[in-house]
């Protein structure tokens, strides 16, 4: 009898001891699939939506780290400034590096053309031709064109979503002129034509306003030089600025002149082609 109550404590004690350590795993890989699944759902968010969560997060550890609500506002402030920045030069770059791409992805689908390519077929075969990042586009044309979407549809989303200029005037004129039937040939001669034209004197205009460029990234970090030397110089009389109200609320307005006066300069630097 004793032998037989031993032999169940012992079964229960087993049984509790496997059950803990599964309930345990499970625990744990419930906890990895909430941690995944957190920065998926992060990385899925839309970049404005990251963005801006990333600028609470700046916010957040200035004002623990300083406890001065006005540096953590700056802080984020500039974040999203910089982030913003970064990005438009990024899109600008990207967009021309396309602009001077449009010359060669035309270049071959007229010669296909001339070979006795339908359009649809040459527009498909060139997007194995060419190189990032208007790749991308002539892919993603090339692979609604053989899911069997409308033409016209395909051409019209590819206007919608190109970051180019040049991309989405060669879009348009293709457009046109498959609706009207004129002479494709002859049509792709002149967007080269025009094409090579405005990317050359888009080129020249970026090279004469690289000055201004220059001139209004250094004006916009003199102040910060000078505010470091006075207060290597006269700290006594620079602290104010940092901790007193009144010396905070000067620092934001400077902040804000200077972006204002960036983002004027970077306008009045920018040249519509």
């Amino acid at each position: 009898m004793i032998i037989i109550i031993i032999s169940i404590v012992l079964g229960v004690a087993i049984f509790m001891f496997f059950y803990a350590i599964t309930k345990f795993a499970a625990q744990k890989s419930l906890e990895a699939k909430k941690r995944v699944s957190i920065k998926d759902r992060f990385l899925n968010l839309p970049p404005a939506r990251r963005r801006i969560i990333i600028a609470l997060l700046v916010f957040l550890i200035v004002f623990l780290i300083s406890t001065n609500f006005i540096f953590a506002l700056v802080a984020s402030a500039l974040f999203l400034y910089f982030d913003w920045n970064s990005r438009k030069k990024k899109d600008k770059k990207t967009a021309a590096l396309i602009d001077s791409q449009v010359i060669e992805s035309l270049t071959t689908i007229k010669s296909s053309i001339l070979a006795g390519q339908s359009l649809q077929n040459a527009i498909v075969a060139t997007a194995n031709d060419l190189k990032e990042p208007i790749r991308s586009d002539f892919v993603q044309i090339a692979d609604e064109l053989v899911l069997g979407v409308d033409f016209d549809m395909v051409l019209l989303s590819a206007a919608k979503r190109a970051k180019s200029k040049e991309f989405r005037f060669m879009i348009d004129t293709i457009r046109l002129s498959k609706d009207t039937g004129a002479s494709l040939s002859g049509i792709f001669d002149r967007i080269i034509d025009s094409t090579s034209q405005r990317v050359t004197m888009r080129g020249k205009v970026t090279a004469l306003t690289a000055q201004g460029r220059m001139s209004g990234t250094i004006v916009s970090f003199i102040p910060f030089v000078v505010i470091l030397i006075m207060y290597l110089m006269q700290p006594d009389m620079m602290k104010v600025l940092f901790t007193t109200f009144l010396g905070n609320l000067l620092l934001l307005v400077v902040v804000i002149m200077i972006v204002i006066g960036s983002l004027v300069i970077r306008k009045m630097t920018e040249v519509e082609l």
